[in-house]
């Protein structure tokens, strides 16, 4: 029990470095000032440009990569770790404490703990982010589903009901915070990810 406890700090607390908070500290651009003023690799792709949304997105996904890994390969007598950091880095992407709670949207982290889950099921679940991105214009709406197949497929491959109980806290965590989207989307107020090659949104 305190090894479970200890992971999910540990993956709080990475889970919260903020790489869009302090890539805008080092290029002295805020990016909550613009686009849809959310601390993550979408809006920094709107306001920054698709250079610097990669460089935010890579680095997000590797922290959610290296918590996953690291508890499946170095502690796998510990069954539910992997799901709990998952979870745990999540949450502390979108609440980092030193940002008074709010930061990114969580998609990218949690697209990271997928690849140190299962690079198969990572590189299908990046193929389908992108193209139903690129069709749609909306990352919100890949995010959807990847929140709802990731939990189901986990459920249906392991035939264990606690792993995606315990994984579908995040995807709660994540669909609440993407809300505000899903009502600008039936608006038509939500901005599309083709703007940010129009530079229509920079700052």
């Amino acid at each position: 029990m305190i090894l479970y406890v200890l992971g999910a700090l540990i993956s709080y607390l990475v889970g919260s470095i903020n790489t869009a908070f302090f890539l805008s500290k080092i290029l002295k651009k805020d990016i909550r000032s613009g686009g849809s003023g959310n601390l993550g690799a979408s809006n920094a792709t709107l306001t920054l440009g698709w250079k610097w949304g990669v460089v935010v997105g890579a680095c997000d996904i590797f922290k959610g990569f290296i918590l996953v890994f690291t508890a499946k390969m170095f502690f796998s007598e510990y069954e539910y770790l992997p799901y709990i950091a998952t979870t745990m880095a999540v949450i502390g992407h979108m609440f980092p404490f030193y940002l008074k709670f709010r930061g990114g949207k969580g998609f990218a982290t949690l697209m990271g703990c997928i690849l140190g889950y299962n690079w198969l099921v990572f590189v299908i679940a990046g193929v389908l982010t992108i193209v139903i991105t690129f069709v749609s214009d909306y990352i919100v709406l890949s995010t959807l589903t990847m929140l709802i197949g990731f939990p189901v497929y986990v459920g249906i491959s392991t035939h264990n009901i606690i792993y995606p109980l315990i994984l579908s806290l995040g995807s709660i965590c994540i669909f609440i915070k993407h809300i505000p989207n899903f009502k600008k989307i039936i608006k038509k107020e939500e901005i599309g990810i083709r703007s940010s090659f129009t530079k229509k949104h920079r700052i």
